[in-house]
């Protein structure tokens, strides 16, 4: 157990939401997207992210009991995902490819990538391995059935059949608050499209 409390320091466990939410903050100040497809691609991306939270947020009752309908049937940690896609969504909505040393759009480009790899490689990852721990800790064999069958952050094969919304539960998704990354959606499409148009 104690080598399991270990795969994410106390701090990193602390302060991931606050470091992710500076990073956003970031992001805002800097982020000029300069291409309309890349922008309006990247917005569709992130809200893809933001719909799987929705519904991931809807299905599950955390570490009251195991989760394996909607979206846990594809993937063991949907919640995680959707946070990527959305992550990885805003990024490239504002991604440019210019090399002009008076407007290095470049430059920022690559540091939101390297950001973003940083926060998933050294605080999100240990922090799904601890998650993974703890529930295999607290559900024994269930867990380890559910986590050789469902793959971790990737369905293994998907087809449009799978997708099952009846178990969504709207007093579990007002519970769980996930309805403020709505707003935070809300609000990045507005900054990026004034950013670009303006």
């Amino acid at each position: 157990m104690n080598q399991n409390q270990n795969l994410l320091s106390p701090w990193r466990e602390r302060y991931r939401v606050r470091i992710g939410f500076i990073f956003a903050l970031v992001f805002l100040w800097r982020a000029q997207p300069r291409n309309l497809v890349l922008l309006v691609l990247g917005l569709l991306i992130a809200l893809l992210g933001v719909l799987i939270r929705q519904w991931a947020a809807g299905c599950v009752k955390k570490m009251d009991e195991l989760a394996q309908e909607g979206p846990y049937a594809l993937v063991r940690h949907p919640l995680y995902l959707g946070s990527f896609l959305a992550a990885s969504g805003f990024i490239l909505s504002s991604s440019s490819f210019s090399f002009v040393l008076s407007k290095p759009y470049l430059d920022r480009t690559l540091f939101f990538w390297c950001f973003l790899w940083i926060l998933v490689d050294s605080i999100y990852l240990p922090k799904i391995l601890k998650e993974e721990a703890d529930l295999n800790l607290k559900f024994k064999c269930s867990y380890t059935e559910y986590a050789e069958r469902i793959p971790r952050f990737f369905p293994a094969q998907f087809k449009w059949s799978d997708l099952n919304f009846n178990t969504f539960n709207w007093v579990l998704w007002k519970k769980n608050k996930e309805f403020y990354s709505l707003i935070g959606y809300l609000i990045f499409c507005i900054i990026l499209f004034s950013r670009y148009f303006f």
